[in-house]
């Protein structure tokens, strides 16, 4: 048990919300949450500024590696960004998530 979560980084808020809406259906994340950002980077020598929408992804931690995977398999971007953060919450909310 325990609670994961994954800081994703997608083109538009409409790709965020489709990779997480089939994860949501395949019974691999509990939750999922967006928010716009303004990115700056360098992507083959070249320095990219962009709007992007982030994931907040939350699921019960045993899965990581799956929705790991899975989110490559999905996602879009050559090399899509995914964090892994450490993450504690409430009981009551972890044993929500675990319940999804």
């Amino acid at each position: 048990m325990g609670l994961g979560l994954l800081y994703v980084t997608h083109a538009n808020k409409n790709d965020a919300e489709e990779l997480c809406k089939s994860l949501l259906n395949e019974k691999l994340i509990s939750c999922a949450n967006f928010f716009p950002v303004n990115s700056i980077y360098n992507w083959k020598n070249k320095l990219i500024k962009e709007n992007e929408t982030v994931s907040l992804i939350k699921f019960e931690k045993s899965k990581i590696d799956e929705v790991e995977n899975r989110i490559k398999e999905l996602h879009p971007y050559e090399v899509p960004c995914i964090m892994r953060i450490p993450a504690n919450a409430n009981i009551e909310y972890e044993k929500w998530v675990n319940e999804q």
